[in-house]
């Protein structure tokens, strides 16, 4: 390491920072529990063997030298970063595992925290973090243990860490729908709430369902999917839902479905893991807890929806 051949000894700097800092030898003797002799000989020693005085010396007290001053500076403030870094490591519960979860951001807020107490109560001793994604997820895996994931058609079937198929039907809150009627049978113009270039929109599932779209109908988009469904639940208007996302708020009824018509797509969703990162035991178990509640909500919705 160069800086090794600037220095007598690594000693020597940390004498020199509480030197400088207290502009006293017997104060920073005090400090150090060593003797004032000890650390006026460290200090001239380090000048010594760069060459440049460090201090001006008048009586008991110290002034600091142009180049002293420059020294002190990078000195204290390396010391600080380093007493920062060894006390966060010495804070760090060791017993603590972290997973770091890629996935929507529709996903998060309305189909993971919802259940993420039941997660703490499984997992007490793990944190997650998240990557999210405001809209599709797709992609390569970037420093992360987990991601959902979609698939399509071979692909899908090669693919592990199964998790859902891509169901999509028409949702609203059910105030909205009572008032408004269904998609199929509107009893007044609707709003429909859109995830801009998106590959199945609106005008796809109008087609599936065998229906046009009024020119008279409001639009309305957001780039995130948990706006989409935040304005949905609020009763702004009907929105396209992924149940990979909302089974939840459709089994509980807080949001239902506004058409006859379930579009299931050549497309699945999947929890796959980086192959760039060792798969821990930790991130096999949280992913196998995210499939099977999933699993569970999976036999809800078959008998809701058909």
């Amino acid at each position: 390491m160069v800086l090794r051949r600037h220095l007598p000894s690594p000693g020597t700097l940390f004498v020199f920072e509480v030197a400088a800092r207290h502009s006293n030898f017997s104060k920073a003797a005090d400090e150090l529990n060593i003797t004032q002799p000890a650390v006026s000989h460290a200090v001239a020693s380090l000048e010594k063997h760069i060459g440049e005085k460090l201090f001006i010396r008048s009586g008991p007290n110290l002034a600091l030298t142009e180049a002293g001053k420059k020294l002190s500076r990078v000195t204290t403030r390396a010391f600080h970063s380093i007493e920062d870094v060894l006390d966060e490591i010495e804070g760090r519960d060791d017993t603590r595992e972290v997973v770091m979860l890629s996935i929507s951001s529709g996903m998060a807020t309305h189909w993971l925290m919802p259940r993420y107490s039941s997660f703490r109560e499984e997992f007490p001793n793990t944190d997650l973090q998240f990557q999210l994604l405001p809209g599709s997820v797709g992609g390569p895996l970037h420093n992360c243990d987990l991601g959902l994931r979609v698939a399509v058609g071979d692909d899908a079937r090669k693919l592990g860490g199964w998790f859902a198929p891509e169901r999509v039907l028409a949702i609203g809150a059910p105030g909205y729908v009572r008032e408004r009627g269904s998609f199929d049978e509107p009893a007044s113009p609707h709003t429909l709430i859109n995830l801009p270039d998106h590959w199945f929109g609106w005008p796809e599932f109008a087609s599936e369902a065998g229906r046009r779209i009024p020119a008279t109908w409001n639009q309305l988009s957001f780039s995130d999917y948990s706006v989409v469904l935040q304005a949905a639940l609020s009763g702004q208007g009907l929105a396209l839902g992924w149940t990979s996302v909302v089974s939840r708020l459709v089994i509980d009824g807080m949001l239902v479905s506004a058409s006859d018509r379930v579009i299931l797509t050549d497309r699945s969703y999947h929890l796959v893991s980086s192959s760039q990162r060792a798969t821990r035991p930790i991130v096999e178990m949280v992913r196998d807890w995210l499939i099977a509640e999933m699993e569970q909500e999976e036999r809800a919705l078959a008998s809701m929806l058909g």
